[in-house]
């Protein structure tokens, strides 16, 4: 970690002294991050996607939940202009990223997260997918990882297009 990043300042426990590292354990996982700081297993995020794609039974969710989550995402004041990734066309709702020309996933009533490095979770509703993408090593892409979306278009021309399955052209 460098010295003289923010992060590494900010971390520091005592002015000076740098962030403590343990090999056993990741300090930085337990703190808390507002709406961020997932950490989870391909596995456990499909998961958990897998319950808000197929009814979400098991989270106690009402289909009127369900719907606001699949439905559009409506537009702020002055646009879709995102200014952390400081582009224009990202789409969230709800705390969820929705599908985009700028970034597409899914079909249109698909809802999720990216995270860092390339990863990806979203859960598709029309297709009653959870679907997660990790890396063990870091992407040099913020969208489109080429890995991730060789996965997605793999997964998607496995579904029948009975279905109803629709995805997003990426």
């Amino acid at each position: 970690m460098n010295p003289r990043s923010n992060i590494y300042r900010a971390l520091s426990v005592n002015p000076g002294t740098g962030v403590y590292q343990d090999a056993e354990r990741i300090y930085a996982r337990n703190l808390e991050v507002p709406s961020g700081g997932g950490v989870g297993t391909a596995r456990a995020i499909a998961h958990a996607y897998r319950v808000f794609a197929s009814g979400g039974r098991e989270l106690g969710l009402g289909q009127k939940t369900l719907e606001l989550l699949a439905a559009p995402a409506i537009p702020p004041t002055r646009g879709f202009y995102d200014e952390c990734m400081r582009t224009s066309g990202v789409q969230f709702s709800l705390g969820f990223m929705k599908p985009s020309s700028v970034w597409p996933f899914g079909s249109a009533a698909s809802f999720g997260s990216p995270g860092a490095g390339g990863s990806l979770g979203f859960a598709d509703p029309v297709s009653g997918i959870g679907y997660a993408y990790l890396t063990s090593q870091m992407g040099t892409r913020l969208t489109g990882d080429p890995r991730d979306l060789a996965l997605r278009d793999a997964l998607y021309a496995a579904i029948p297009v009975s279905s109803g399955a629709t995805p997003v052209a990426a």
